[in-house]
């Protein structure tokens, strides 16, 4: 198999978060792109997380927590996550743990956008949706941002909503009008939303529902709907058929075991596949650690580099922002 480096490549990320041991976001940016930089990483795609323990305390209950665990007992039996167990043993005090991660590991669309200006030709900033904000909120608040920003990122798992809730489609109108992208998580996430029920939103056919409904906006389904270590892969059949069937629907392979972005290849093609790394979230791995398992993989050289720069570049062009 021919091999082409990272660095000859130039990587664009699709999906990275600023570094939490760094509260301040130049001081973020700046770690960051030093390691961008040694992975031959060009540019990042930067996703803010407004996430709030209000929010998740008014959709979640050690109650709902029972009954949803109570389907998974044989997983949760064999764990060895404490976080998971202790959603059965002490459901409480997991949702508070929950709180204090979610404060823990927010990050704003300010400190987001502030890191951008830091290195604007490296970074491009990606906000989020917030609850607790609305709709209303979020567009006041980045609209002297609006040709900074490149898109707005909903969390249907930390954000309790589905991302074909008609709530959300002033936003998805905005973006199109604005030239942004809406970056929506598929898939489980760490802790209680490893349960089915907590991600029952997170589905790739409720993604491709918002995007048909709103053709002029690009959506991107993070994750490829196969985030779980309960089931990985667990929604990549459904990812697939919505890949297949709306035209402005992409997916990144943020925290995808590359074998099924080698099935994703084979089934769907590589156009719409957009490299990610979830920096600093896959724990064990370095920046460009997925880059070089892309790299590895039985396909064309003119997929992998499609998938690790192409794809991402002729986005970024049809959006108003080519380099």
């Amino acid at each position: 198999m021919e091999y082409r480096s990272l660095e000859e490549i130039r990587v664009i990320d699709f999906h990275v978060h600023l570094p939490h041991r760094y509260r301040d976001p130049v001081m973020a940016a700046r770690f960051l792109v030093g390691k961008m930089d040694s992975a031959g990483i060009e540019k990042a795609v930067v996703i803010a997380i407004e996430a709030s323990p209000s929010v998740l305390r008014s959709h979640v209950s050690p109650e709902r927590i029972r009954r949803a665990a109570g389907k998974v007992l044989d997983y949760i039996a064999h764990s060895r996550n404490p976080l998971v167990r202790k959603l059965v043993y002490n459901p409480e005090e997991a949702i508070r743990e929950h709180e204090r991660i979610l404060v823990e590991h927010s990050r704003s669309n300010m400190e987001v956008i502030a890191a951008a200006r830091e290195y604007p030709e490296r970074l491009l900033p990606v906000a989020s949706y917030n609850p607790e904000k609305g709709v209303d909120g979020l567009l006041e608040e980045i609209e002297p941002y609006r040709d900074i920003i490149l898109g707005v990122k909903i969390y249907p798992t930390l954000h309790c909503i589905s991302p074909d809730d008609p709530a959300l489609d002033k936003l998805y109108e905005a973006a199109g009008k604005n030239g942004w992208l809406v970056i929506v998580h598929t898939g489980c996430d760490p802790g209680l939303w490893e349960l089915p029920y907590f991600c029952r939103h997170a589905r790739p056919g409720k993604v491709a529902s918002a995007a048909k409904k709103h053709p002029d906006t690009v959506f991107v389904m993070a994750h490829m709907g196969s985030y779980s270590l309960l089931m990985p892969g667990i929604y990549f059949s459904e990812a697939v058929e919505a890949l297949q069937a709306v035209e402005n629907l992409y997916a990144d392979t943020s925290a995808v075991d590359p074998l099924f972005i080698e099935r994703a290849v084979e089934e769907v093609g590589h156009e719409k596949l957009l490299y990610g790394s979830d920096f600093p979230y896959m724990l064990g791995f370095d920046l460009a650690d997925h880059a070089r398992a892309i790299m590895e993989l039985d396909i064309s050289l003119e997929a992998k580099r499609a998938i690790l720069r192409g794809n991402a570049l002729r986005l970024l062009a049809f959006l108003g922002r080519g380099l």
